[in-house]
């Protein structure tokens, strides 16, 4: 779900600050809801990342209080705490205060501090007007879901950002390609002609490639076809592998035979249509793409495209897009058994 949000002093400085970290090289998404077991907990205002080296990664959370009275010390302390929870590795708050012991009280607990007047400078040298904001894109997201009546763009695209909080793994990739899925069909299932599922496809797009970019430092450093078997395996096992994945089959086939649901046969059987769903999901269509030294080098400048793309005051549709963005998208289709041709 969004997090319904109030005050506009609020959302401008945090579309400015948006502005201003993606000038400086991050890559930034705005309103993400912190989503516990189905409850809405809060939001982040900011997220940033940016990849330092090959083999290491920078996570921020940003909290951002624009208001006359803006109790900047109590602020120091819940994103302390919303640090920990997110196992980010730095946190920063943006207060409209300035006074020298806000601070120092940041320092004093590891949390920086950006006070009044740098905000004010941003405010200033990032005004909201070369993109879509985050408000812009969501009053476009009112429309209804052809593919499934049941989805409400809004939510659903809170519950696809929340993924980059609590799964930066293989499993939030997956979800991701799944996400895509659901895009790629409605895109097809309008026509090509709404604006809806193309921004949101090069949102998700962007995530996914995010996700991999962090997910890739345990690997990266590993031979072509080494890496290659770990994203095959991690594509279409998830994060507990394929190791840990068979184990969890064979032991719920064991279950059902010991309560007398199914025999041998049948158990068989089903363990052979878990055989064949697996194999038959084409991994290697993007491992044998991500595998490659130069395409994991280039996932951080590839998702900033992306997200510049989902946010572009003029829509591209993919079949408008440059080569290369054109290519990564054939791959997904063809992983996700949709007709290239008709998407690009």
């Amino acid at each position: 779900m969004i997090v319904n949000k109030t005050g506009q002093k609020g959302l401008t400085a945090e579309e400015a600050l948006r502005g201003y970290f993606r000038s400086s090289g991050y890559f930034v998404v705005r309103s993400i809801p912190l989503i516990y077991k189905k409850f809405d907990v809060s939001d982040v205002d900011l997220w940033l990342y940016v990849k330092a080296t090959s083999l290491s990664a920078d996570r921020v959370c940003v909290d951002v209080k624009r208001k006359k009275t803006p109790q900047a010390m109590e602020r120091v302390l819940w994103t302390k705490g919303l640090k920990e929870v997110l196992g980010v590795d730095r946190a920063i708050v943006v207060t409209s205060d300035n006074r020298p012991e806000t601070r120092d009280f940041g320092a004093a607990h590891g949390v920086a501090i950006l006070q009044g007047e740098f905000l004010q400078r941003v405010l200033t040298d990032f005004p909201p007007t070369d993109r879509l904001t985050e408000e812009d894109l969501l009053s476009l997201l009112n429309h209804p879901c052809v593919v499934d009546p049941r989805v409400e763009w809004r939510a659903w695209f809170g519950h696809v950002k929340s993924r980059l909080l609590d799964s930066l793994n293989f499993d939030g990739c997956n979800s991701f390609l799944l996400a895509t899925k659901t895009l790629l069909d409605e895109y097809v299932a309008t026509g090509r002609s709404s604006e809806v599922p193309v921004r949101l496809l090069y949102a998700v797009i962007a995530y996914l490639l995010i996700c991999l970019d962090y997910t890739s430092r345990s690997f990266v450093s590993l031979e072509v076809s080494r890496r290659a078997s770990v994203l095959t395996d991690g594509f279409r096992y998830g994060e507990a592998g394929r190791k840990r994945t068979e184990e969890i089959v064979q032991m719920a086939l064991h279950l059902i035979a010991d309560a007398g649901r199914t025999d041998i046969l049948s158990a068989d059987a089903m363990r052979e249509e878990f055989d064949r769903q697996a194999v038959g999901y084409r991994a290697e269509i993007l491992s044998e793409h991500f595998a490659r030294r130069e395409s994991l080098m280039n996932l951080f400048a590839t998702a900033r495209a992306f997200e510049g793309l989902a946010y572009a005051k003029t829509i591209l549709h993919p079949r408008e897009l440059a080569s290369e963005q054109k290519a990564l998208i054939g791959l997904l289709c063809d992983l996700l058994q949709h007709d290239r041709k008709v998407i690009i």
